[in-house]
């Protein structure tokens, strides 16, 4: 029976290969045309992603509606690299910008804590009473403290500033501050000369931020209006990378990192309660590198610590910089991390470079290996990994997703051209990747739509459909710290309001 069966395969073959070859050139050509197409559309990221009837529906409409936005807009055709990007392409007039803002996309699984603050929101801060400011020689604000009395915190190495009421700075000075402030708390009316520039611009405004949102009375009010923001873009779950800030009082008292992490998870449990949909947030502490690593040691301390108290609710460890890896140490000279990694997991950035003077023992790319071999969960603005190819084969093989932030790579002044960009190749080849935001507020963009818009309309290729957008969304549940029934019920929650966002736009037509 098995050899008849064989015998009649064998037969079959022979039969298309006859037909095959009897056929013309043109005909041949057009047969192995299709088939290479089909091959790459499976392959690219979703392209074996089952759609419902619905859904192919919907991928319809979806797929003009992109090609209005390729087509009428011209946003990508006429691109040209601007350092305003959101302020010349009006992306959020579009349709498709609509569209995405209210499909569910699941969980953001890349910000920082200082970029979830609206800086219009942080410039009203400044004119609370009891604020002080910390003016540089060339009227720059270097810090910001609410105090009853003058604040006793001296300047770092790195600036020199005095204290001063806010209310009287405002009094001694022109209309001119309030867009030198507002430029202070952003990023998206700034070029820079260098990364080491773009550095201490990024650690100014972390300082800035940090001295106006962890006064003790506000904090909670930031964290509810950051929750809601989030949540009315699409976003259901956090995974929030964050150093916790300390928090203090008008009397100039300061809090513990535990107070900081204990204040997120009350507020995050307040905003589930009226939120049912909402899964909640993890945190990845995240405190910013070091030149020479100095106080790695205090940070794994905090990391056990944080853990220790909070199981639940602390998922990981990441060292931050701010565009300046090639001039910080390799991961691989920090030993410490090797005798930490079976208590906690590591979510690296790693890769996220353009150096000008490379040498085989300091290439920043290696960062990509170590993270790797280090056991990273995930590896955060992987720039570099197109150009290891290795590196991407392990990354397939265990299932560790590259973490795209599109708008930040833009305003980081990586990728200029998004079309260009190093993501093309993760979605085209199929790598697990998932999209974040990084920074969202502080070049004003949406905390998740924008960099989906980006993703999707000008990164992936003019094929991407519903697919990718659905897979995308999914792959931040795949790729999350979430585990065993905490993920198969954020799945389920995230998929109800998938259908319902669904049915909602084939209703509206």
């Amino acid at each position: 029976m098995v050899i008849s069966m064989m015998i009649c395969v064998f037969m079959w073959l022979i039969y298309l290969s006859i037909e095959y070859y009897a056929c013309n050139s043109e005909y041949r050509f057009a047969k192995m045309r299709i088939r290479f197409i089909e091959r790459e559309r499976r392959r690219q990221l979703g392209g074996r992603m089952p759609l419902s009837p619905l859904e192919h529906e919907v991928n319809q409409q979806l797929m003009a509606m992109k090609l209005v936005d390729e087509q009428v807009w011209n946003i990508w055709r006429d691109y040209q690299p601007r350092p305003h990007f959101l302020s010349k392409y009006q992306i959020n007039e579009t349709l498709m910008y609509n569209l995405l803002r209210a499909m569910p996309k699941g969980g953001l699984l890349h910000v920082h804590d200082a970029g979830m603050f609206k800086t219009d929101l942080l410039c009203n801060l400044t004119l609370y009473s009891d604020l002080w400011a910390c003016i540089g020689p060339q009227g720059s604000f270097e810090d910001f403290r609410f105090s009853k009395s003058h604040p006793k915190i001296p300047p770092q190495d790195d600036y020199f500033c005095n204290w001063m009421l806010m209310r009287n700075f405002r009094l001694q000075s022109d209309d001119s501050y309030e867009k030198k402030l507002h430029q202070s708390l952003s990023l998206d009316a700034h070029s820079f000369m260098n990364a080491s520039h773009l550095a201490q611009h990024m650690k100014r405004a972390h300082r800035l931020i940090y001295g106006l949102v962890t006064y003790r009375p506000i904090w909670p009010t930031f964290l509810m209006n950051m929750l809601e923001d989030f949540y009315n873009d699409g976003v259901n779950y956090i995974e929030l990378r964050s150093s916790l800030p300390v928090l203090y009082d008008l009397e100039g008292s300061n809090f513990t990192i535990l107070d900081t992490a204990f204040s997120v998870i009350t507020a995050t449990n307040i905003f589930r309660s009226s939120h049912t949909d909402f899964i909640g947030m993890k945190l990845i502490y995240a405190p910013v590198r070091q030149y020479n690593d100095s106080k790695l040691n205090i940070y794994l301390r905090n990391a056990q610590i944080l853990k220790a108290h909070f199981p639940n609710f602390v998922v990981g460890f990441d060292l931050i910089h701010f565009g300046n890896e090639c001039d910080l140490p390799a991961l691989s000279t920090n030993l410490q991390l090797l005798h930490i990694s079976k208590e906690i997991d590591f979510y690296f950035h790693a890769g996220e470079s353009r150096c000008v003077h490379r040498t085989a023992a300091t290439e920043p790319d290696e960062n990509l290996i170590d993270a790797l071999l280090l056991g990273s969960k995930r590896i955060g603005n992987a720039l570099n990994l197109p150009l290891h190819p290795e590196v991407l084969k392990a990354m397939r093989r265990l299932n560790v997703a590259a973490e795209v932030c599109p708008l930040s790579n833009h305003y980081m002044q990586y990728v200029n051209d998004m079309q260009q960009h190093p993501a093309a190749y993760l979605i085209a080849a199929g790598y697990p990747m998932v999209i974040g935001s990084d920074y969202p507020y502080l070049w004003n963009a949406a905390p998740l739509t924008d960099d989906f818009y980006v993703a999707f309309v000008g990164i992936a290729n003019s094929g991407a459909n519903l697919r990718l957008l659905k897979q995308l969304a999914l792959n931040s549940f795949l790729y999350s710290s979430l585990h065993g029934d905490e993920k198969a019920h954020a799945i389920a929650k995230w998929r109800r309001n998938w259908d319902q966002w669904i049915v909602s736009f084939v209703s509206q037509g």
